[in-house]
């Protein structure tokens, strides 16, 4: 029966160890869906995200500590580039929300409504400031709480010190003063790039914690202005962390925080080394990534210049273009208008011309009528003096024997007066006249 036993385990040893074996496939189920807590960096970031992200998953892993159970936040100052790992987990920050709260109290002595010696609960403003921020007092915290309006107040308006959006809060940050790692990170960026506008806060970090968390491996080279935070909750749950702006040559900003972690003093402290020595890498860069970024900076504005440059073209041509078309509608309109006046004044002449024919006609029959009345009478007037010349001969032809010409009539046809007899040659008038015959002709007297 043993030797069965150990020989049924022997087999199960070998299945487990065995590639296709269902523990083995779950190894790599668990890789192959391994979460990048990276943040990534700018496309022109100095920083080099797999650099960073390989040192400290490198750390972590000789630790043995679960990368969910810490974050990191990281600021090389000269450039104002920052990266994190797994900067978007929310821990209960402890005592490093003093830094914020603190530098709320620090910005109104920076806008004169209080001083350094402005007394607060029988305690000047200066002494405060040093029990909160290098002594970590929790009692003197409390009261500055209330002194700015509760916890809600102030923890509002420090809002203002990161530059996260509204949607990015947790509740649990106005709810139970929780933070993340990118908060808290660009707090201490706040307060290192505009150190004036919140007096004497980096003076009472500088002195805060003397040989322990950055400071117990960096202390000797560095000047470092450090707030740490430490508190466990009622379930059990252990926060440490600690933040700091450690004076390289080209100052730093780190923050770790950590959530049940062993020897996390120690491990902060060396993440620190990692990342101070990751900054002195980085300065011999910078210069000529500096050079870099001006090259970029100078071809980008070339770049800008020269779409300028087309754009102004375009819209010059743009401009030429409906400029073109506007002539050319101006002259296709004053053609049309050309045009429409030749066409009037072109029925107008038709319409002249029209009258003129009218009066030409109405002329040529007025004309007409006027000849043919002047030929008419003019004919009227020749019948007569035929009718006379005739009666002159017939008068003649009688008082020579004849006999009247056939077709003379003396009488007036037309209704005229008689025509006076013509008168006997060498008589005179009134003497010596024949008898008038029925037909009214004289009958000459012999």
């Amino acid at each position: 029966m043993g030797k069965t036993f150990r020989l049924l385990a022997i087999l199960l040893l070998c299945a487990m160890l065995l590639p296709g074996s269902p523990a083995y496939a779950a190894d790599a189920d668990t890789d192959s869906e391994k979460v990048n807590l990276s943040s990534g960096v700018e496309e022109d970031s100095i920083l080099d995200d797999t650099v960073l992200t390989s040192k400290v998953e490198s750390f972590l892993k000789e630790w043995d500590i679960d990368p969910e159970q810490i974050s990191v936040g990281y600021c090389y100052t000269a450039t104002g580039d920052s990266w994190y790992y797994n900067g978007e987990e929310w821990f209960y920050p402890a005592s490093m929300y003093k830094v914020p709260l603190m530098m709320l109290v620090a910005e109104k002595e920076y806008n004169g409504e209080i001083t350094r010696d402005t007394e607060i609960h029988g305690e000047k403003l200066s002494r405060i400031e040093e029990l909160i921020l290098t002594h970590s007092n929790n009692d003197w915290a409390h009261i500055i709480r209330d002194y700015m309006g509760g916890d809600d107040v102030w923890r509002e308006d420090a809002k203002k010190f990161a530059q996260l959006k509204e949607e990015d809060y947790d509740p649990d940050y106005l709810d139970y003063c929780y933070f993340n790692n990118m908060y808290m990170t660009q707090v201490m960026e706040t307060l290192y790039f505009e150190k004036e506008r919140f007096p004497n806060v980096i003076e009472c970090l500088l002195a805060a914690e003397p040989g322990e968390y950055y400071k117990s491996t960096l202390e000797d080279k560095y000047e470092i202005a450090q707030k740490y935070g430490s508190f466990q909750d009622s379930r059990g749950e252990w926060f440490n962390h600690c933040s700091a702006i450690i004076y390289t040559p080209n100052p730093c900003i780190v923050t770790v925080m950590t959530s049940n972690v062993t020897k996390y003093e120690t491990i902060i402290a060396k993440l620190g080394d990692i990342l101070v020595d990751y900054t002195l890498q980085l300065d011999t860069q910078l210069e000529s990534h500096k050079q870099q970024l001006e090259e970029a900076a100078a071809e980008e504005q070339r770049l800008q210049e020269e779409a300028a440059a087309e754009a102004q073209r375009q819209l010059e041509e743009q401009q030429r273009l409906e400029e073109e078309q506007q002539r050319q509608l101006e002259e296709q309109q004053a053609a049309e208008a050309k045009a429409q006046r030749r066409k009037e004044i072109v029925g107008y002449v038709l319409k002249g011309a029209a009258a003129l024919a009218v009066l030409a006609v109405a002329v040529l029959v007025v004309r007409a009528a006027v000849i043919s009345k002047r030929k008419k009478a003019e004919r009227e007037k020749q019948r007569r003096m035929a009718q006379r010349s005739r009666r002159r001969e017939n008068e003649e032809y009688l008082r020579g024997g004849g006999r009247p010409v056939p077709g003379d009539d003396t009488r007036n046809r037309s209704g005229d007066e008689a025509a006076a007899p013509p008168r006997q040659v060498g008589r005179e008038p009134g003497k010596n006249r024949g008898a008038r015959n029925r037909g009214g002709k004289y009958t000459p007297r012999h």
